[in-house]
């Protein structure tokens, strides 16, 4: 921990959301959690518990970072109060390369019982984003070494008080900004746990969620620009996890790096 960092875990007296660590780590199941009020990322800190042989699933949930971070070491901003912004760490052995998908769809299905509707609202799009009418509300970061996995999990609640930072605010939106009311954080990210713990502790997690994923799949059929092939169509997440996309020109190629956007389509030649 740096200077600054406290942290509360079963049996402490921090609270997050106006729970206990002891009260989350029992309504959600989990043998521990520890709470901050401000840490660097919650990821890094899991990254330090599933170096040592502590219990698992543990929870490291914050309610500020100053470094949270995305994909490939991108910015996410993680204001305080504005969000729900945590880590588990999990056995090594749900470390796959499918992880962030199965996910993606375990935390969009908790959010949609939260939000209490009867059609997917919450889509995923490949390979670790939560969006909402295409603006982004969440992301997932997951990070395996041999001890362990860490899974970090960001989702924007509500706008925070100075708003989006300007990098973001073009493609960011809040649970709150789409129609969600009297959002309790803790009680949604208990149901997130629940959801990730179930979906990646059964046999053949990617294969169990597949179905959903394509329904929940935010770019299927839809023109995009990748950095790794270039534009074409999303034609679907193939078995690997890898995004399946169609070329201008004819022809199919697997995305398996990279980022991925929303793009006109541009013949070559």
């Amino acid at each position: 921990m740096t200077e600054g960092e406290r942290g509360w875990t079963v049996g402490d007296d921090g609270r997050w959301d106006g729970r206990s660590a002891s009260e989350l780590a029992e309504g959600w199941g989990v043998p521990l959690v520890e709470v901050y009020r401000t840490i660097g990322s919650t990821n890094d800190r899991a990254a330090e518990l599933a170096g040592r042989a502590g219990p698992r699933p543990s929870v490291v949930v914050a309610e500020e970072q100053t470094s949270g971070r995305g994909r490939r070491g991108d910015a996410w901003q993680s204001s305080a109060g504005a969000g729900i912004w945590m880590s588990l760490v999990l056995d090594a052995e749900r470390a796959f390369p499918q992880l962030p998908l199965v996910v993606g769809v375990a935390c969009a299905r908790a959010i949609d019982r939260a939000l209490d509707v009867a059609e997917p609202m919450v889509m995923v799009k490949w390979p670790n984003d939560l969006v909402v009418a295409d603006r982004k509300i969440g992301g997932i970061l997951c990070e395996a070494s041999p001890r362990a996995v860490v899974v970090g999990v960001g989702i924007n609640v509500g706008v925070p008080e100075a708003g989006f930072h300007p990098d973001f605010a073009g493609s960011a939106t809040a649970l709150e900004v789409v129609g969600a009311k009297a959002i309790v954080r803790n009680e949604l990210a208990g149901g997130i746990v629940t959801e990730i713990l179930s979906v990646t502790g059964g046999p053949a997690p990617f294969e169990t969620v597949r179905a959903e994923l394509e329904r929940r799949d935010a770019l299927l059929g839809r023109a995009v620009a990748t950095e790794e092939h270039g534009e074409g169509v999303a034609r679907g997440i193939d078995t690997d996890g890898s995004l399946r996309l169609e070329l201008p020109e004819g022809g199919m190629r697997s995305v398996v790096s990279g980022s991925v956007r929303l793009a006109a389509i541009t013949r070559r030649g």
